[in-house]
């Protein structure tokens, strides 16, 4: 009993004592703190002014302070700055010395050598200074970490060459089994040298392909300072060089494939893509994502040969749907784009798309067919009534919102084109609101506003276009834009609105295929109206109407007329974009055509078509992908 009495008064002593000692204790460690932060603001408060002095090239209030910080804390990153101050005084006998002291302190220290000898470098004596950088790479040890002290030491005093043997040094030795791939390419980068900072970036996927995203941001960073696209150039060299010679790394088309797409060289793109579908299998669903960008891109050709590579493979492929509905479209994309009218032609397009939903059934996976096959019976073969009721047919399926919006699209598109504006205008309307910020509904919105245009509603027209010019789709800003601006530009030089009028009638046969009354219009119309505002219009639509007739070369004429005669007008990039095709395409005037690429390159370098236009120029001078 006695026993446990004094336990627990060892207990109650104990607390006692904690009691008392804790409190002092509390103060003792925030005294510590306080003197710990005011240490750290002083030292801020040095590191400010010091900074500060740098900036003004006050060498030697910076440098006594520099020399301060470092005797406080040690930090190598001082004592450079205070070297660097010495050396911009002209004091080399005080720097020198000052190297050397450390040098006594702390023995071997790549830092300090490297000072030491860029001292001398700098007075002159350079046989002094090759010594003792040669030393330093003679007795680097095989470790890592000593290799980036000592390159960073070379670097900092721009000594890039050295810096260079370092890596050189430390990617040969076995015991270190690394190959310094991306310290030297940024230093080739630094040196100016792209080339060999392209090859160490390939080398390193090669070694270390869990890396491959940080390669491409470097890669990404690289072409943000090629202002004349050679860099361009050299990387897709590399990459089809590389890619080509080592089929076996996935990781080098994977890295092709992401380079061509930021080119928009989407034949590129296509190709490795399809390549590395023959030789790893699992790439189906990769062709189909390039293909449908291909698609957004108007790269149709190129969309069509993945859809083909897939719908080849037959019963094979678990994609075969998708693959035939997006083969089938491509086709009609086609068609429309080299300006095909042949009656025929689209009939035995027709034809194939109906066998497609005898084959497969119109369902949720290829209703986007039922679209493409509505649209070839309205606008090319004149059955209105027939794409009606296709249209419909594919609303009656269990397609989710978006899908649905996608149909009735189409649906206003149609009623439109058989002069039902109030059914058109309605169906843009309910998508406009049932989906407010989606994509869609701005391209509902745009068309609604073209309608408007159409009819001579062009205040309701205008102001819907000027909320579009902020979409987020470029290529609707782009045409909201372009239309804004017609209605503009129009009505400032005839406020009465007659010319305005007379254009979108003509506008709306056109897009009626009703050519031969818009013809008849826009030659009255130019007659009367000589403004320079208003002829670029009138001569990019008897351009189109010549094109539609198959005559190229008044179309070309035509287009020649609006960027040469009207090289300032809005419509003048997509003049020369559009001569050049036609020169290319259709009259096979190559050298015309690369020439006229060329300009808009030159001439409208901001124009959307620039991309499209060095691409195609690429081709025509005959570069091999």
């Amino acid at each position: 009993m006695a026993e446990l009495n004094n336990r627990w008064f060892l207990r109650i002593l104990l607390a006692g004592m904690l009691f008392v000692l804790i409190p002092e204790f509390t103060a003792a460690q925030q005294l510590q703190q306080n003197d710990i932060r005011a240490q750290q603001e002083q030292r801020m408060a040095d590191d400010r002014l010091a900074n500060q002095f740098y900036r003004d090239q006050e060498w030697d209030k910076a440098g006594a302070i520099y020399f301060r910080l470092f005797k406080a804390y040690r930090s190598k990153h001082y004592f450079g700055l205070y070297i660097d101050c010495l050396i911009q005084a002209k004091r080399f006998d005080d720097a020198e010395s000052a190297v050397k002291e450390q040098m006594k302190i702390n023995g071997s220290d790549s830092d300090f050598e490297v000072d030491l000898g860029y001292i001398y470098l700098l007075q002159g004596q350079e046989k002094k200074a090759t010594r003792i950088f040669d030393r330093v790479l003679k007795d680097l040890p095989a470790e890592r970490n000593y290799i980036y002290i000592t390159a960073n030491a070379f670097r900092s005093r721009g000594l890039n060459e050295y810096a260079m043997k370092v890596y050189d040094f430390g990617s040969q030795q076995s015991s270190i089994q690394y190959g310094f791939h991306l310290e030297k390419a940024l230093l080739y980068q630094t040196m100016g040298d792209f080339s060999s900072s392209i090859d160490q970036y390939l080398l390193q996927v090669n070694e270390q392909p869990e890396q491959l995203e940080l390669i491409k941001s470097r890669l990404q960073y690289m072409l943000l300072l090629d202002i004349d696209q050679s860099m361009a150039n050299l990387l897709r060299e590399k990459l089809l060089k590389t890619a080509q010679d080592h089929p076996e790394n996935e990781n080098y088309g994977a890295l092709l494939i992401w380079f061509a797409l930021q080119q928009n060289d989407f034949d590129i793109a296509m190709i490795q893509a399809r390549a590395l579908d023959r030789r790893f299998g699992d790439r189906e669903t990769q062709i189909l994502d390039l293909a449908a960008i291909s698609i957004d891109n108007q790269q149709y050709e190129v969309a069509l040969q993945g859809y083909e590579y897939i719908v080849n493979k037959g019963k094979n492929s678990p994609y075969i749907i998708p693959a035939t509905v997006g083969l089938l479209q491509a086709k009609y994309l086609i068609a429309k784009n080299n300006n095909v009218s042949d009656v025929e032609y689209y009939t035995n397009l027709a034809k194939e798309i109906e066998n497609s939903f005898e084959k497969y059934g119109l369902n949720t996976a290829d209703f986007e067919l039922a679209l493409t096959l509505a649209q070839i019976q309205a606008f090319e073969l004149g059955q209105t009534t027939n794409a009606i009721a296709m249209a419909e047919k594919a609303l009656q399926l269990p397609l989710s919102p978006i899908d649905q919006a996608k149909v009735k699209l189409q649906l206003a598109d149609i009623y439109l084109f058989a002069n039902e504006v109030w059914e058109a205008t309605l169906l843009y309307s309910q998508i406009e609101k049932s989906l407010k910020d989606e994509p869609i509904a701005h391209e509902a919105r745009f068309r609604n506003a073209r309608l408007r245009y159409f009819i001579g509603e062009f205040g309701w027209a205008q102001m819907q276009l000027n909320v579009l010019k902020a979409a987020t789709s470029k290529l609707i800003a782009n045409d909201a834009l372009s239309l804004a601006l017609q209605i503009s530009d129009v009505m400032a030089e005839d406020t009465t609105g007659s010319t305005l009028k007379v254009l979108a009638n003509a506008d709306l046969l056109l897009y009626r295929h009703q050519d031969q009354q818009a013809a008849q219009l826009l030659d009255s119309l130019r007659k009367i109206n000589r403004n320079p505002v208003v002829a670029p219009y009138v001569l990019m639509r008897e351009a189109s109407i010549a094109v539609m007739q198959k005559q190229f070369a008044k179309a070309d004429s035509l287009y020649s007329r609006v960027f040469t005669v009207y090289a300032d007008s809005y419509q003048a990039d997509d003049a020369l974009m559009k001569s050049a095709s036609i020169n290319e395409m259709n009259l096979q005037n190559k050298q015309q055509a690369s020439e006229r690429y060329q300009l808009l390159i030159d001439k409208y370098p901001s124009s959307v078509f620039v991309a499209e236009a060095r691409r195609k120029y690429r081709i025509l001078r005959g570069d091999q992908f």
